[in-house]
Order: C-alpha cells, then sequence, then structure tokens
C-alpha cells in the first residue's frame, strides 16, 4: 500500500465507492460527496485529538489492527458490505461526547438528513479504518508515530507537543479542539475572520462550506 493521504482517502472513496454508498443509503452521489468531503476531514482530527494522550493513542491504535487485516483493494465491494453497526461505534469512538453536535452541523453544511449523514459516515468509517490500518502496519517499526500520521494526513504534521493535545483536550470537547469547525478551514488553506465567518451562517454558507470541494 502506498502512503496515503487525504486526497488519495477521498480518491479511494469517489467513484464506486460513492455510488456503493449512495444506493446503501438512497441518496445521490452528490449528496455523498458533500457529506464525505465534510466528514473525513473531521473524522481525521478527531482521531489526531484522540490521540494526543497515551490512553487514547493505544486505543486508536488498537482499532486501527483490528482492522488492518480488511481488503481494501476494491473500495466499491468493501463499502457494498460496510459493517454500519461498527461504523456507527467508530462514530461515537471518534466524535465523542460532539458526536450528535457535529453531524448535526455536517447535516446542515451538506444539505443531508442527519440520519443520512450519519449512515453515511457510519459506511465509510470501517474502510477508513482498515486504510489508516494498512498504513500503520506498514510503518510499524522504529519510530512510527501514529501521531505524526495522522497530522501528516491532514497536511499539518504533528505540531503539537503531547503536553500541547492534552491541555487543548481538557479545555473542552472535539468542537473546541475543531474551533467549533470553524478551525477545519485552515487545514486547507482557508480560514476567515469571525465577522466573515458569522457573516457566511448568516446568509446559508456555513463553516465548512469552504471544505465541500475537496472531494470533488
Amino acid at each position: 500500500m502506498s502512503e496515503l493521504n487525504l486526497n488519495s482517502i477521498m480518491s479511494m472513496l469517489s467513484g464506486d465507492g460513492t455510488a456503493a454508498i449512495s444506493k446503501r443509503a438512497k441518496v445521490s452521489q452528490s449528496d455523498v460527496s458533500n457529506v464525505l468531503s465534510a466528514g473525513i476531514p473531521i473524522l481525521l482530527t478527531g482521531m489526531q485529538r484522540n490521540a494526543g494522550t497515551d490512553a487514547g493513542a493505544a486505543s486508536l491504535s488498537g482499532a486501527l489492527k483490528d482492522h488492518a487485516a480488511a481488503d481494501v483493494s476494491d473500495p466499491g465491494a468493501f463499502l457494498k458490505a460496510a459493517d454500519i453497526k461498527d461504523g456507527k461505534k467508530i462514530l461515537g469512538h471518534v466524535l465523542g461526547d460532539d458526536e450528535s453536535s457535529i453531524l448535526k452541523r455536517v447535516s446542515g453544511e451538506s444539505g443531508v438528513t442527519k440520519g443520512k449523514t450519519t449512515s453515511i459516515l457510519a459506511m465509510a468509517a470501517p474502510l477508513l479504518l482498515s486504510l489508516l490500518g494498512g498504513q500503520q502496519s506498514q510503518q510499524s517499526g522504529g519510530g512510527f508515530n501514529l501521531l505524526g500520521m495522522l497530522g501528516g494526513l491532514l497536511g499539518g504534521g504533528s505540531s503539537q507537543t503531547e503536553s500541547q493535545q492534552q491541555e487543548s483536550q481538557s479545555s473542552g470537547g472535539l468542537l473546541d479542539s475543531l474551533g467549533g469547525l470553524g478551525g477545519l478551514t485552515s487545514l486547507f488553506g482557508g480560514g476567515s475572520s469571525q465577522e466573515e465567518t458569522q457573516e457566511e451562517e448568516s446568509s446559508g454558507g456555513g463553516i465548512l462550506s469552504s471544505i465541500l470541494n475537496i472531494f470533488r
């Protein structure tokens, strides 16, 4: 398996992958694309947040190991049979107490109902863990850093020290770590002032609009 990045993950979820999710969730492929474009970076950011402590890193590493053996050579076939119950458990572990709030925000930004948004991400989550699990297995050995791998996927590397990660986590939940989701825009060179963000929200554009084009 070649080294992963956000674009390669999104590419694997496109085409047959999007079609498979669309058929199972009974929504359009464009709706699937919008939900995944917003949701996948959020899931990776949540994993990065969780990996900031020894206990969180050990738990996540174990989950990746459990999913590493899955055959991801045909994403469409994988997603046709993806275990949605397992996916929902993954969402709960990754998003924690902020799960409902985050899914509601992604739903609002993508125009897809919260129930369908949850189903779409629950199908994609096992594939995401399998891809990361394969990457972890490939890189296992001296010097492997789970937090660094996740940071690299998001394009920023592991710029925070462990103490900074812990301080960030102790100050609040995942929404706080993401800057209320607005922090995600910085992952892709975006970002806006508070006034611009408020203007976007009041006009219906929403904070996540700037990252919905990643998938396309």
